[in-house]
């Protein structure tokens, strides 16, 4: 039978149908929608998911079909979410509730989201109601479902991050020897994954990369330091102990900073806003490492210093 022929016959069927006073077939069950979504959520917020049927939580509970990842993490959530062996250990610890009789799903993160960064609530597309039908997303399909949001402001007292050294010159290969030194001057803790580094080059262009934590570091306390370097840093100086090492490119620092001219630095958070600079406004050209002498002063030539760096201190 041809399709139109098909389409033709099931039209006709339904008409008997409807005409011996069958009832009409009962709409599958869908995703109803999700929370948080926007910006600026809070990071203690719980994310959750509503059906217009009860679902079947096999999977949607322990992190094997239901994911909170973060944006970065995305694609491979997606991945893992639809594969045989789930997406345990992907997303954010969650502890994760099932409500209203089986018409929502709760996840609760087990400690604060980071602020000023993007999250999405993954749905696997095997999710099923819990008479066993396949559950449609909203648009009445078979696929996964992903609901974005990004957090806002951390709670608590603000961080105050402050650029404080640049390592200019390392001996070779300078890519294990360059970082740069970001203390936190304010009263909250600094968490530093998402933050990119920028440096500017010779023709006035930005240089970025973005900064990856250690497993379970970069947050920097109040009145301590980090060093954000290469992919290739080889740790050759001695560190106090506690000072993470993050990275930031997959071998040098920014691809390397220039010997023959005085650095020009700046951190961005993840929202995009630049929060820290060191000769942003001019500096001397070092031998070795450009310092703040105040490292609560402003960044201004008056304040900078070429010394033979003392990383991990202020």
């Amino acid at each position: 039978m041809s399709p139109r022929g098909r389409v033709t016959a099931l039209a006709l069927a339904l008409d008997l149908a409807g005409a011996c006073g069958l009832p009409d077939p009962a709409p599958l069950p869908r995703i109803v929608g999700a929370a948080p979504e926007g910006s600026a959520v809070p990071v203690t917020t719980a994310a959750e998911v509503w059906f217009s049927a009860p679902v079947d939580p096999e999977g949607l509970l322990d992190g094997r079909r239901l994911v909170l990842a973060e944006a970065a993490a995305l694609r491979e959530a997606l991945a893992a979410v639809d594969a045989d062996a789930g997406a345990a250990g992907v997303g954010v610890p969650v502890r994760g509730v099932l409500a209203d009789g089986g018409l929502r799903v709760v996840l609760r993160p087990e400690a604060p989201l980071r602020a000023h960064s993007g999250y999405a609530l993954v749905l696997t597309s095997r999710a099923r109601a819990a008479d066993g039908r396949p559950m449609l997303d909203p648009d009445g399909r078979r696929r996964a479902f992903v609901a974005p949001f990004e957090t806002g402001a951390q709670l608590g007292p603000p961080p105050a991050p402050a650029l404080t050294e640049v390592r200019v010159d390392a001996e070779t290969p300078e890519a294990g020897g360059e970082y740069v030194e970001v203390a936190n001057l304010g009263a909250g803790p600094l968490d530093l994954a998402g933050h990119r580094l920028s440096k500017r080059t010779a023709t006035g262009a930005l240089s970025t990369c973005l900064v990856v934590a250690p497993p379970g570091g970069g947050v920097v306390s109040p009145g301590a330091v980090a060093l954000v370097a290469g992919g290739a840093y080889d740790r050759r100086y001695p560190l106090p102990l506690g000072v993470p090492v993050l990275a930031c490119g997959a071998t040098a620092l920014l691809g390397g900073i220039a010997n023959d001219r005085a650095p020009a630095i700046q951190l961005a958070d993840p929202a995009g806003t630049v929060v820290a600079t060191i000769g942003a406004s001019g500096a001397p050209t070092c031998a070795a490492a450009l310092e703040k002498r105040d490292p609560a002063g402003a960044d201004d030539p008056a304040n900078l210093v070429c010394t033979e760096g003392s990383p991990g201190e202020i």
